[in-house]
């Protein structure tokens, strides 16, 4: 009898062994049905992420920039819109645009301005315009070379010259 309850131990132990062998170690052994691959969740709108910081537009700019840390250079004037300054606030290899809105800094823009910098899909300055079409798809708005795509509030704008990527730009959509 002892025999048959040291097999089958054994052999239970050899096949939980082998699951485990089988399934991805971020799956963990209560969650192995969930799914956490960040590529594959919905995105809701366009945000830059610098050193970890993502930089949505229209959202409240203080936190940002305490997590960005000090910028290499800062520009303001009156706003001609709202009641306030507004500023650019520029960091290695892109800028932070922001707007005073009932007393809170909020992002307007946020301007890629080299290639040492890319999107959180890939995109960069010198990258095609087949590129941006593979990285993003095609529901976007091309005029003059600028590609548009909209998602939420947000826009990513593409610019390109001869099809290949001169500036990329996030902001606020347009009202419709």
């Amino acid at each position: 009898m002892k025999k048959h309850k040291v097999r089958r131990t054994a052999a239970a132990l050899a096949v939980g062994m082998a699951l485990c062998g089988a399934v991805p170690a971020q799956a963990g052994i209560f969650d192995w049905f969930k799914n956490t691959s960040a590529a594959q969740e919905e995105k809701t709108a366009y945000s830059f992420v610098s050193n970890g910081v993502a930089i949505l537009p229209d959202a409240e700019a203080a936190p940002v920039l305490a997590a960005l840390g000090t910028p290499v250079q800062t520009f303001e004037q009156d706003s001609c819109a709202y009641q306030g300054k507004d500023k650019v606030y520029t960091y290695s290899g892109f800028q932070i645009g922001v707007y005073p809105v009932n007393g809170v800094d909020k992002i307007s823009f946020v301007y890629l301005l080299d290639n040492t910098v890319s999107t959180p899909e890939g995109i960069k300055i010198g990258s095609t315009a087949a590129q941006v079409i593979e990285a993003y798809g095609k529901d976007y708005e091309e005029q003059f070379g600028v590609y548009r795509y909209v998602l939420g509030n947000t826009q990513l704008a593409v610019y390109t010259t001869n099809k290949v990527v001169d500036a990329i730009e996030y902001g606020i959509a347009p009202a419709k």
